[in-house]
């Protein structure tokens, strides 16, 4: 029986969609795993970057930690060194305190170092006086004032006056010793060339205010 050419066309364009259908099918399998595939990528990049990011702040911090361990170790070279000068330091600086007239106290300055940030403190009986300085060079002085020391020279003066003069072998006799019953205390602070701190402390019983004369 012969085919009709409408039938046979049918035919064929049935299969043909057939195809398409398969075609399209397959096609849309392989579109969906391609799209997880990527999408799996995706995911891996993002980690990858998280991860970067994190490696990168890391190594920041470190970078951080290190110069700040850096700064540390400079300043603990610096404060070593400083020490070092200071033990090592050669500081020539001698005081000398006398009384240089009725209520004056002086401290003469001995050597040839120079003597920084200066407190001096000195008492005398209940009587205590303090004089401060930028710098004492060698031969500089500080002097310090005592009116009340003045008053009681001044008084011992008549009094010794007044005793009868005794001499041994033609000279005469020092005063006695009611007139050297006073107390001195020097005490001074300083800072050298190189910063380290000096002290220079004396105690001084029995001794007198001045000359009575």
């Amino acid at each position: 029986m012969p085919i009709a050419w409408g039938d046979f066309a049918g035919w064929v364009g049935g299969l043909a969609g057939a195809a398409a259908f398969v075609v399209a099918w397959r096609g849309n399998g392989h579109s969906k795993r391609a799209n997880d595939k990527a999408e799996k990528a995706n995911e891996l990049a993002a980690k990858a970057n998280d991860k970067s990011d994190e490696s990168n702040n890391i190594a920041r911090q470190s970078n951080v930690i290190a110069e700040e361990a850096n700064t540390f170790a400079r300043e603990a070279n610096e404060v070593s060194l400083r020490q070092e000068r200071r033990d090592t330091e050669a500081h020539d600086v001698l005081w000398e305190g006398n009384w240089d007239g009725p209520g004056r106290y002086v401290l003469k300055r001995r050597g040839r170092g120079t003597a920084h940030v200066v407190v001096a403190r000195v008492t005398v009986d209940d009587e205590e006086m303090e004089v401060t300085k930028d710098r004492v060079g060698p031969g500089e002085q500080l002097v310090l004032d005592f009116p009340q020391a003045a008053l009681v020279l001044a008084r011992e003066g008549r009094e010794w006056r007044l005793e009868p003069r005794r001499s041994y072998g033609g000279l005469p006799l020092a005063p006695g010793l009611r007139f050297r019953n006073h107390f001195i205390e020097e005490r001074i602070q300083w800072r050298t060339e190189a910063g380290a701190s000096r002290e220079h402390h004396l105690s001084q019983p029995n001794v007198p205010l001045g000359d009575l004369e």
